[in-house]
């Protein structure tokens, strides 16, 4: 229930109507805060895109800035299990094969 108020506080519900709605609600305006927050951090970046070139002689493509948003393809199991082994050794385990 802690971590259920913390979210509260982030996302600015008041402690008094925290007690007053259901764990569904709270997860839905906990997804409208973020995708609410998606919005602003798309919209910064466009204004930082649209006075860059005003000021810098520079062009930037903002295709490639806004390219890295995309959704990235699903793994399967088999790339899931390399990606792990290779973290794994990366930061110091022992690979054991049954």
């Amino acid at each position: 229930m802690a971590g259920a108020l913390e979210l509260a506080a982030h996302i600015g519900i008041p402690v008094t109507e925290f007690w007053e709605i259901t764990p569904f609600e709270l997860s839905i305006v906990a997804k409208g805060y973020a995708k609410r927050k998606a919005e602003e951090q798309k919209e910064s970046i466009a204004q930082a895109y649209l006075i860059s070139r005003w000021v810098w002689q520079k062009k930037i493509n903002i295709k490639k800035i806004f390219a890295s948003d995309e959704k990235k393809k699903p793994m399967t199991d088999d790339q899931m299990l390399e990606r792990v082994k290779a973290l794994n050794t990366v930061f110091g385990g022992i690979v054991e094969e049954k």
